[in-house]
């Protein structure tokens, strides 16, 4: 009797070490093709974030050009300034 109670114990823990290992493997499987998308998916965002970086350079110096222009127009209308206040003075004092 004993000798068929551990055979009985011993086909039950083999068949749920059994099932439990199928189900790591068939995980396992499910996993790895979940790792790949995300290295895809990864490689993606890279390709993004260097063409959202190239696009902000690229917008970063139109910025500063405007700045410079800004700049520009600033000086000339203080030399306007300086020229209308000096035509004055040479042109009567008044």
């Amino acid at each position: 009797a004993r000798t068929a109670i551990e055979a009985s114990m011993a086909n039950l823990v083999d068949r749920e070490l059994a099932t439990r290992a199928s189900q790591l493997h068939s995980n396992h499987a499910a996993i790895e093709q979940q790792a790949r998308g995300v290295v895809r998916a990864t490689a993606g965002l890279r390709r993004d974030n260097d063409g959202l970086g190239r696009l902000a350079a690229t917008h970063a110096r139109k910025v500063k050009e405007i700045g410079n222009v800004q700049n520009w127009a600033e000086m000339l209308e203080r030399e306007f300034v300086i020229l209308e206040e000096t035509l004055r003075l040479v042109g009567g004092g008044g």
